[in-house]
């Protein structure tokens, strides 16, 4: 038999704001994580992310296109219930807003230090 190999999970250290991206769609406030902070990311989307990433959206199918948007709706929906409410009573076009704020929370994330 061979032995174990015990690895140690790395620490989670504190920060100032751990969900600094603040996005408000109809009346429902969000504060997300920069979507480069893998200590707060769930590792769903970090899967999905990984996954996109590593193809390239554009050379995505529309498959591959809907499975990551319904990660990041699952996300969304299971942190803010009333998210989905929000969705049902005033959008037009559902697919066309989340990626509009998954657009937004993706610009925003760019725009901040990942060391503040």
């Amino acid at each position: 038999m061979s032995e174990t190999i015990n690895l140690t999970p790395t620490p989670r250290t504190p920060q100032a704001d751990e969900r600094p991206v603040h996005i408000q769609y109809g009346d429902v406030k969000m504060d997300l994580p920069r979507l480069d902070d893998s200590t707060q990311l769930p590792i769903d989307l970090i899967i999905a992310g990984m996954a996109a990433a590593s193809q390239g959206w554009d050379n995505l199918d529309n498959e591959q296109k809907m499975a990551f948007m319904a990660t990041v709706l699952a996300f969304l929906t299971k942190q803010y219930p009333k998210f989905a409410r929000e969705l049902d009573r005033k959008s037009g076009d559902k697919v066309k807003d989340l990626g509009l704020i998954f657009d937004a929370w993706a610009t925003a994330t760019v725009g901040m230090d990942p060391k503040a």
